[in-house]
C-alpha cells in the first residue's frame, strides 16, 4: 500500500475540520473564518483596538479577501468597520454585542474539537505536533 504524501493528509484533516465547524456554525449563521475573527476579536475586547490589517495578519488571508469576510460579517449585524481618528487609512473593526447569546457555545465547541483532534495522545506528543507543524510552517512561509 502506497504511503500518503504527509501534504494530502493535511489538506485533508484541514478540510474535514472545515466541514464539521462550518455545519455547526450554520446554526449562527457563520464561516469557520467568520468565527476565528469574532474569537480573536472576543479575545481583545477592551483591551485594545483591532484594525482590519490585524485581522489580516492573525487570519494569513489576503487583503481583499479580509475585506470580503468583515463585509458579510457587518451585513448580518456581527460587526462594526469605522475609520480610525488617528489614521483616516486605518480601518477599526469592533463587536456590535450580537455574538454574545452564543460565543460561549463557540468556544466550547472549539475546545471540544481540539480535545477529538489530540485524543489519545500525550502531552509531549502535542508539543512535539505543534512543534512540527510550526516548523512545516516555517519551512513553507520562509525564504527558499
Amino acid at each position: 500500500m502506497e504511503k500518503q504524501s504527509i501534504g494530502s493528509m493535511i489538506k485533508i484533516l484541514s478540510e474535514t475540520i472545515s466541514q464539521k465547524v462550518n455545519k455547526n456554525g450554520k446554526e449562527f449563521n457563520l464561516t469557520m473564518q467568520q468565527m476565528k475573527i469574532l474569537h480573536f476579536l472576543k479575545k481583545r475586547e477592551g483591551k485594545t483596538e483591532s484594525s482590519q490589517k490585524d485581522i489580516q495578519d492573525y487570519m494569513k488571508i489576503s487583503h481583499p479577501t479580509t475585506v470580503s469576510i468583515l463585509r458579510l460579517m457587518q451585513a448580518k449585524g456581527f460587526i462594526k468597520i469605522a475609520t480610525s481618528d488617528r489614521d483616516k487609512r486605518m480601518k477599526i473593526v469592533t463587536l456590535t454585542g450580537q455574538e454574545e447569546g452564543f460565543v460561549k457555545k463557540v468556544l466550547v465547541g472549539r475546545e471540544q474539537m481540539e480535545k477529538q483532534l489530540v485524543n489519545g495522545l500525550t502531552e509531549r506528543e502535542q508539543d512535539d505536533l505543534r512543534r512540527y507543524l510550526r516548523r512545516m510552517y516555517e519551512n513553507i512561509t520562509g525564504p527558499c
